[in-house]
């Protein structure tokens, strides 16, 4: 069994503290850069979700909610409207089944979250789960790097050092007269 001097020792542990604490470090800093991307993705796809339909919006409107816009002229009824509906005017919507048009004269603005919307919530979500999936696996690639190339490379430095030392040293002593 070889034997380790103190500095050895040393070395071994300040080793083992490199690799788990750069390896650690760098994962969860990799994780965190990636993590903003991948957040606003899945805002984008809760927000498409969350967008308003055309039935929504020709709702509004005929609530006379029409950002600004006068309300639609109601056609007078001599019965009352059920408790908790809304009277619509004739013609504002065609059928529950999109595209529903608003009637002339007004305009219709959906908004549109930051990044675009992606028409289907499940290939939204899909592709943020990708980008999560390849940012893991791009973290751990840089952690295994950053934790473990420096050691060896650590380790390689301080023996040559070590050597250019001694062999300097070797260079200034005295030979031994007679010897």
């Amino acid at each position: 069994m070889m034997k380790l001097n103190g500095w050895k020792r040393i070395g071994i542990i300040v080793s083992v503290i490199w690799i788990l604490g750069a390896g650690a470090y760098t994962y969860d800093s990799e994780i965190d850069q990636a993590s903003l991307p991948i957040s606003r993705t899945y805002l984008s796809c809760d927000s498409a979700a969350k967008a308003p339909t055309s039935r929504d919006v020709l709702d509004q409107i005929a609530a006379g909610d029409a950002g600004g816009q006068p309300p639609l002229p109601r056609k007078a009824t001599d019965s009352a409207p059920e408790p908790g509906t809304v009277p619509m005017p004739p013609g504002a919507i065609s059928s529950d089944s999109l595209p529903v048009t608003p009637p002339p004269g007004y305009t219709v603005e959906v908004p549109v979250p930051p990044g675009g919307v992606l028409a289907d919530s499940r290939d939204c979500h899909k592709q943020a789960e990708d980008s999560l999936t390849l940012a893991v696996k791009n973290a751990r690639l840089d952690a295994s790097l950053v934790a473990l190339v420096p050691v060896p490379l650590g380790w390689g430095i301080t023996y040559l050092v070590l050597f250019l030392v001694r062999w300097v040293k070797r260079g200034f002593t005295q030979p031994f007269p007679g010897g």
